[in-house]
């Protein structure tokens, strides 16, 4: 299989990311938190390989939202 990019960002289009390689884990989240952060009953997760992501516009601004998560988002949008 060859090396997939996939790309997507904020509803903005200010946070823009590339991600370079094979997806990991995909799962489903219901705690808290991810409620809250997604807007839904759960958020939908997949892994991927840290050192391929490419941020190509801004950042992401992060909240960290427990001790071990921090969630990032789009300061001018919020998504």
């Amino acid at each position: 299989m060859t090396d997939q990019v996939r790309t997507g960002g904020c509803q903005c289009g200010a946070v823009r990311f590339r991600v370079h390689g094979k997806l990991g884990r995909p799962s489903i989240c219901h705690c808290r938190m991810c409620q809250k952060q997604f807007g839904n009953f759960f958020g939908a997760l997949v892994t991927v390989p840290k050192d391929g992501v490419e941020w190509t516009h801004e950042e992401p601004t992060y909240f960290q939202s427990s001790v071990n998560i921090d969630r990032g988002f789009c300061a001018r949008c919020g998504t």
